[in-house]
């Protein structure tokens, strides 16, 4: 996806209720509305096109004054146990503090291209089950946040295989 190019507004905003809907007190305390939004489209912009199978996942640095330098992470995939659990834990192995993990699992539609046409709340249907990930973490130079994208990776592809 471009820069000019944009999810339709539904879908974002299916996505940032999603976010919130079933995240615990503590999990939104502080999210402000356009947090909220800005999370939402962050994490639509990497869910955007994604074939049953891939994992999309995106680390980007966030602004902030001093001491309050962050970095988010958006991860779409598959539904399967053990994800967030072996997420949070190369996160942690790499001494970051995660500030903010918001997990919803939810229905999709894709077209035949693996293209976003719907986001619905959990449903029945095991194949349009996907886990989305939205994480605010300390900031890393670009070194550490290239590996830690490519430890995420190796360590969702280990939870597939081992389910």
């Amino acid at each position: 996806m471009t820069a000019h190019t944009r999810l339709a507004r539904p879908l974002v905003d299916s996505l940032r209720k999603a976010l919130t809907r079933n995240a615990l007190p503590g999990e939104v305390e502080g999210l402000s509305r356009e947090a909220e939004l800005e999370a939402a489209q962050f994490l639509a912009r990497v869910a955007e096109r994604r074939k049953r199978g891939e994992v999309q996942l995106r680390i980007e640095s966030t602004g902030g004054g001093a001491g309050r330098r962050r970095m988010q992470i958006a991860i779409a995939n598959d539904d399967m146990p053990f994800l967030v659990d072996s997420v949070a834990g190369a996160i942690a192995a790499r001494q970051l503090t995660i500030h903010r993990l918001l997990h919803p699992v939810v229905c999709v539609e894709r077209d035949k291209d693996g293209r976003l046409k719907s986001i619905g709340p959990l449903c029945g249907d095991f194949e349009r089950r996907e886990s989305l990930m939205y994480i605010e973490l300390d900031r890393a130079d670009a070194r550490a946040r290239n590996e830690l994208a490519a430890e995420l990776r190796r360590v969702l592809e280990d939870v597939r295989a081992a389910v």
